[in-house]
């Protein structure tokens, strides 16, 4: 008798070391039990502990600068998708103007013509990896940079932009409206031009970076009208130096932004657990309503994420429940729509022994959180202002339910 008592003590003390020690590390194991001496001890019960607290944040999801297109956040903390391509086009005044004779002194008069230009698609190759959706933009904007060394007045058109989605298929925007670009009067100099294509001058363009292109590509045309005489002599080789700076702020409408996180998950690890219950807090920061989902995978050989096995919100008979995950209620916003009060949501679910089971079985381990943001879930196809400190918390405490014992019979 004394011996089964000292033996549940023992179990005790090792149950209550477990719970200290493994709410730390989140890792969990009654391997303990194996390792008792003492007579056949049969052992319910049941452990919890935390298991995840991390944030999902838009901006962390986007390419940085070391792609054509990255993320930036402004002085009043709006996020801003950017594009730059330096020195996209550089033609020279013989390219430009291939009637006139070069080298040329000043006062050589120069006569009208006309130069197009088609853009490297290749070029203008845009992030291959960013986040799956759509986005309309209410304020994006197109800037040629222009760095003009040639010593003529020169018009700017851009006659076709073309946007080149993934499946092949494109859309094109004509436009006949002209722009003067400045021309140097001292040698050796150049005069700065900045052309800005935004909605006001290209309506269309608040539609057609959704989905953002895979490449871009432009049809422009530039010359004289008009004859005009060098202010200083030239070689023919002079340039106009042409950078395109896309601006696409995130002030705009969503449509299924998905945002993910995978995480290492080693909890059902062990056939004595019989069931869990999973306490799950999702703190909305963003002012969209969304959707989350929970998965559990397996890993491959390389230690990635391998097949999903499971997810967590199943039970469509449930409120806020649908076949794509839990209904996530958008955040509280002031009358400039910026968030004031996050919307956080409690949920608890049962995995019942034949879903552990299934786990444990199929070696679960991996966890990956999942969520799509979406505008259109408010009906209103408002534009929203996306900051850069917007995020949707999660924080996931599980309860595991075992039945254990020792290894005598």
């Amino acid at each position: 008798m004394k011996n089964q008592i000292k033996s549940f003590i023992s179990v005790v003390l090792i149950f209550i070391v477990i719970i200290s020690f493994d709410s730390c590390r989140k890792n969990f194991s009654l391997n303990e039990f194996d390792n008792l001496t003492t007579d056949s001890l049969h052992f319910e019960g049941s452990f919890a502990a935390p298991i995840v607290n991390t944030e999902l944040t838009l901006i962390n999801f986007l390419p940085k600068t070391d792609s054509s297109l990255w993320a930036e956040v402004d002085d009043n903390n709006l996020i801003h998708l950017r594009m730059y391509y330096k020195n996209l086009l550089s033609p020279t005044f013989s390219e430009i103007y291939p009637l006139a004779i070069t080298p040329a002194p000043a006062g050589t008069p120069v006569p009208a013509d006309t130069f197009a230009i088609q853009t490297d698609t290749s070029k203008m190759k845009v992030y291959n990896n960013l986040l799956s959706g759509k986005l309309f933009f209410q304020n994006p904007s197109i800037t040629f940079h222009i760095d003009n060394y040639i010593p003529i007045v020169t018009f700017f058109k851009m006659d076709t932009l073309t946007f080149h989605q993934a499946d092949g298929t494109a859309l094109s925007h004509t436009s006949h409206n002209e722009f003067t670009i400045a021309a140097p009067t001292v040698a050796g100099t150049s005069a700065h031009t900045d052309i800005v294509l935004d909605t006001t001058e290209v309506p269309v363009l608040s539609q057609v970076f959704s989905p953002v292109p895979r490449f871009i590509s432009f049809y422009l045309s530039s010359g004289s009208h008009t004859t005009q005489t060098l202010p200083f002599n030239i070689t023919g080789d002079e340039k106009m130096n042409i950078d395109v700076d896309i601006d696409l702020p995130l002030d705009a409408k969503l449509d299924t932004i998905v945002m993910t996180d995978t995480m290492n998950f080693t909890l059902f690890n062990d056939e004595r657990i019989k069931s869990a219950t999973l306490k799950i807090k999702f703190n909305n920061g963003f002012p969209i309503d969304g959707l989350a989902q929970i998965y559990f995978a397996d890993s491959t050989a390389t230690g990635e994420t391998g097949n999903i096995i499971d997810s967590v919100f199943t039970d469509t008979q449930l409120i806020n429940i649908s076949d794509e995950g839990w209904h996530l209620k958008a955040a509280e916003t002031d009358s400039q729509g910026i968030v004031t009060v996050p919307h956080e949501s409690d949920i608890f679910i049962f995995l019942d022994q034949t879903r552990v089971q299934n786990l444990i079985q199929r070696h679960a381990s991996k966890m990956i959180i999942r969520g799509n943001l979406n505008s259109y879930m408010q009906n209103t196809g408002l534009f929203i202002k996306i900051l850069g400190d917007y995020a949707m918390g999660v924080q996931i405490a599980v309860k595991l339910d075992f039945d254990a014992s020792t290894n005598n019979n």
